[in-house]
């Protein structure tokens, strides 16, 4: 898939070598998209030692709104990039989000892509994210988490409701070993505080909860003091355009 990369205002177009993914609704591919398919890598690293965790994918589309459809397509276009930067070593471990909206209307090629490549499955990281109230069928999603711990991916889930303690849904539904929130909008060291009681009162460790959006040296200490360990950012590492790709003929 063809990116536009947007780094503290400088924009990268990054076009990875074309390789074969599991075909899901042409008329509505991400190729179709009228928009522009930006891409940035956020690596995720210890707050507490030099431990590198995961650089998670972050995709968005500016330019045009995406249906439901095509946000599927490209978040399954990104996917497959994601397993090429892995094949060729371009990086590590690698996170990517997967929403609910796409498991429902693509399980089947998210299977295939998985399992053609399962060698490689055990470096992914997915945060699963949506409404469990919106879901048609909470079967098919718990039977994708399920094939995934099967295969021996991280399975986390991304929390984004106005507050964390509405999320108890979506935390039961998935299961998740780790979780992703954003850094508190009011940086005082009570918010921090607030913030690790509800994410404690979901059932989950702050220890392997990453915060994102640390932005200054302050926000980074106030998550340590509140017992966080994982964190995303540009006061914990510098974001980067997704890796090129050797041309394939």
């Amino acid at each position: 898939m063809r990116y536009a990369s947007r780094i503290d205002g400088m924009l990268t177009t990054m076009t990875p070598a074309s390789h074969p993914t599991p075909e899901f609704v042409p008329a509505e591919s991400a190729g179709h998209f009228r928009g522009a398919v930006r891409a940035t890598l956020w690596p995720t690293r210890s707050l507490v030692s030099t431990e590198r965790w995961f650089d998670e994918l972050y995709i968005w589309t500016e330019g045009g709104a995406a249906s439901t459809t095509q946000r599927a397509s490209i978040q399954i276009e990104a996917l497959s990039d994601a397993f090429q930067w892995l094949q060729y070593d371009k990086v590590e471990r690698v996170g990517v989000t997967i929403s609910f909206g796409t498991i429902e209307r693509a399980l089947d090629p998210l299977t295939a892509l998985f399992e053609s490549n399962v060698l490689l499955a055990h470096r992914v990281f997915v945060l699963l994210r949506g409404a469990p109230q919106r879901l048609r069928s909470r079967y098919r999603l718990r039977a994708f988490a399920d094939m995934l711990r099967g295969l021996k991916v991280a399975v986390g889930y991304r929390l984004t409701a106005p507050r964390v303690s509405m999320e108890l849904a979506g935390v039961d539904l998935v299961q998740p070993i780790f979780a992703k929130v954003l850094a508190p909008t009011v940086n005082r060291p009570d918010a921090w505080s607030d913030l690790a009681l509800e994410i404690r009162a979901l059932g989950l460790d702050t220890r392997s909860t990453v915060v994102g959006a640390l932005e200054t040296r302050q926000q980074r200490d106030y998550a340590v003091q509140a017992g966080f360990q994982l964190g995303q950012g540009r006061a914990v590492r510098m974001p980067y355009p997704p890796p090129p790709l050797p041309a394939t003929s």
